[in-house]
């Protein structure tokens, strides 16, 4: 088993964010169902993008990485109505599980879902109502996963709660996209985490799909066809991915506590809802500047505050972290999705809290940390979730005692360099594989 042992250290300097996995795993598979060949650039490679490459990959497409360029050449990418039966292995990705079951059902493939880790008891409760009904067959496991998928997606009007993941919709506007009539998508419950939704269909836009939202509906026109645009075929231009805030705000974070941090490759104009972290930043008080596409953040002295994460649930546990270096309490609420992470983030970040030496509690909706201004130190259960290891590692930069956190290469999930950056900027981390 793979840990993490960190030191004090404080982080100093500038770190370039990784590409936005939201927008990564959107622009490649247009890319796929444009089949034309097109380069995809400023890529940063993890599991997670792996996860999607490889389904497309046993789709037919082809994609050749090369540096931070990937070349999408899915020219042979799977036509409607295979006879084939195909085995898609999502990994621990639910974005990839939750966009690719619609979209292959609209194609009327024959495919089983399989995945590991956490993602099978993932719930996928609303395509099990949902596919049925609309002319597709669906057969699972005691589990979500395995689950076999048949027949051709059909319908005008369709209707899901986006409750639990935005992922529904977004995977939805997707397969009614390929749908040769036109179709209406209605949401049954609020829209939560509706940038991931708008990050969607800005993507298609640039493929030149279209989708008009209509307050709690979207309308989809049918025949419509993904297009490059000319720039994306050639290998000095290409369609670029633009950088990671989730990813940013934990280094955004770091230097709050400790240090002196330049986040860069940044879209402060960004339909990303956790661009979000330089307003918490300030809430908390934190000495925050913003140039051009760079985000400054130096230690602050921190003071409790309470904030709303019901768009926000990846940046909740660096935010209890940074919770337990301010003074006074802090209130985290909206968390309910929370439990459906690659963990029962609810959980796990209460835990990672309170084994640090911090004080933090949760109900069904709220999580609360008490702002000590300092963490003792001990060992962390990883929970095998990238987010938990992060989050430790910037609690650990000012620790009375060590860190050892379990789990270390979940990093690999999402950022899987976000230690070589951690070193960069001074910090002290040993990784240790098992």
């Amino acid at each position: 088993m793979s840990k993490a042992i960190i030191k004090k250290s404080v982080l100093n300097g500038t770190v370039s964010a990784p590409s936005s996995k939201s927008f990564a795993h959107r622009i490649m598979i247009c890319a796929a169902l444009s089949r034309q060949k097109c380069y995809i650039k400023n890529m940063s490679f993890s599991d997670d993008m792996d996860a999607t490459i490889s389904c497309l990959e046993a789709l037919g497409a082809k994609f050749v990485k090369k540096g931070k360029t990937l070349l999408c050449d899915a020219t042979s990418f799977v036509q409607k109505n295979s006879k084939e039966k195909f085995i898609l292995n999502c990994k621990e990705s639910g974005t990839t599980l939750r966009i690719m079951i619609p979209i292959c059902a609209a194609l009327g493939l024959n495919v089983t879902f399989i995945g590991e880790g956490r993602l099978p008891k993932r719930p996928l409760d609303e395509y099990l109502t949902l596919l049925p009904q609309c002319g597709v067959k669906v057969q699972k496991g005691d589990d979500f996963l395995p689950l076999t998928i048949s027949g051709a997606l059909k319908g005008e009007i369709f209707e899901v709660s986006p409750k639990v993941s935005s992922q529904y919709v977004s995977g939805l506007i997707f397969a009614l996209s390929l749908l040769e009539n036109d179709t209406t998508l209605n949401l049954t419950a609020e829209l939560l985490g509706g940038q991931y939704v708008d990050i969607t269909t800005s993507v298609m836009s640039k493929f030149s799909v279209n989708v008009q939202k209509c307050n709690n509906s979207f309308k989809i026109k049918g025949g419509q066809s993904y297009i490059l645009n000319d720039d994306y075929t050639k290998e000095d231009i290409g369609i670029n991915v633009e950088g990671d805030w989730s990813q940013a705000a934990f280094f955004l974070c770091g230097g709050a506590i400790c240090g002196d941090v330049t986040v860069t490759n940044l879209d402060v104009n960004s339909a990303q809802g956790d661009k979000a972290i330089v307003e918490y930043l300030k809430a908390f008080g934190a000495d925050i500047k913003i140039e051009n596409n760079s985000v400054s953040v130096q230690k602050s002295a921190l003071k409790g505050t309470k904030i709303n994460a019901i768009d926000t649930p990846d940046l909740v546990p660096v935010l209890a972290v940074l919770s337990s270096y301010a003074v006074g309490d802090t209130e985290i609420v909206g968390v309910e999705r929370l439990k459906f992470k690659e963990s029962d983030r609810l959980k796990s970040t209460t835990d990672m809290i309170n084994s640090l030496g911090g004080s933090a509690f949760y109900t069904s909706d709220a999580l609360t940390i008490k702002g000590l201004g300092a963490l003792k130190g001990s060992k962390v259960d990883g929970y095998n979730d990238h987010r938990i290891v992060m989050s430790a590692s910037i609690a650990g930069l000012n620790t009375e005692n060590d860190v050892q956190i379990s789990d270390a290469n979940a990093i690999n999930k999402s950022y899987s360099d976000f230690f070589t950056d951690y070193n960069g900027l001074g910090g002290k981390a040993n990784v240790i594989l098992g």
